[in-house]
């Protein structure tokens, strides 16, 4: 049976710039991937020179990430249709609970998001990050209750869909699913920031990155890079960012992607205790 991955993030470009070459990655590995986009980019900046992309921007970023994530080997995004810049401001459960909805009907082996500094400090990747945190923990329950279901009927005429579906999915259940932040290290934004790739602070607060000691799984990307720079150019709105991005001399982003281990199942991941580094998700 086919692993599959969810990725939740807060604007188009997000998956490419952040996890595209292990998107890509695993897309060739014959992984199902899916995706969640919270927002349609609508509130950012365009480099589309007319008047029109400004206006129409939203429907113009979400047809780029529809493009990208074809590139990348993305199966299915699901569009929440929330406001650009607006996720810290949503009430509670807005953008919870259809992740949890996604999750619990797509049962995913591996869902990524940001880390909980956003990477970038933005407000909504900060937000995505907590609310695909609390989802998974709602998730990873589901998968034990139904489980748990799933044993007490083995063997009796069931009727329910579910537990039917349960029961196919079983050995995979109880292979519990693992939550991984995306991130960039302190070494690196140090050095970005150095190479004046990046300002020292972004939304009022300083440009940090993740402590070198709390990164427990780096993906070799190497052998995506093409196809990562292909997905990356699909964001045409996103041009200059884009260009930047990719013509930086000695950009570490274009050879790993780097991850947090966050939660195995139930349990908590112990950060910063790790005693050697992943190659794998």
């Amino acid at each position: 049976m086919a692993k599959k991955i969810l990725c939740v993030f807060a604007h188009p470009d997000d998956e490419s710039f952040f996890l595209g070459g292990t998107l890509a990655k695993y897309s060739k590995e014959k992984w199902i991937i899916h995706a969640i986009c919270a927002t349609n980019g609508e509130a950012g900046h365009s480099d589309i020179p007319s008047d029109s992309s400004v206006q129409n921007l939203g429907a113009i970023r979400r047809s780029e990430l529809q493009e990208a994530a074809t590139v990348l080997g993305i199966q299915e995004i699901t569009f929440l249709d929330l406001k650009d810049g607006g996720l810290s401001t949503c009430t509670p459960g807005t953008l919870e609970d259809p992740i949890v909805q996604k999750m619990e009907a797509f049962l995913p082996d591996v869902v990524i998001t940001f880390d909980p500094t956003g990477i970038s400090n933005h407000p909504d990747h900060v937000k995505i990050s907590y609310a695909t945190t609390f989802a998974f923990q709602k998730y990873t329950k589901y998968l034990h209750s139904l489980v748990a279901k799933t044993v007490i009927g083995r063997g009796k005429e069931w009727k329910d869909q579910e537990y039917l579906r349960a029961f196919g999915d079983i050995e995979k259940t109880l292979d519990d699913p693992k939550l991984y932040y995306a991130c960039v290290p302190e070494e690196i934004i140090s050095y970005m920031i150095a190479k004046k790739l990046h300002e020292r602070e972004a939304y009022g607060k300083p440009l940090k990155g993740t402590p070198e000691k709390m990164v427990t799984t780096v993906i070799d990307i190497r052998p995506y890079q093409l196809v990562k720079g292909k997905a990356l150019l699909c964001h045409k709105s996103q041009e200059k960012d884009v260009d930047k991005y990719i013509s930086f001399e000695g950009n570490p982003l274009v050879d790993k992607e780097f991850f947090v281990l966050r939660m195995h199942g139930i349990y908590e991941v112990f950060m910063g205790k790790n005693d050697r580094i992943a190659g794998e998700l």
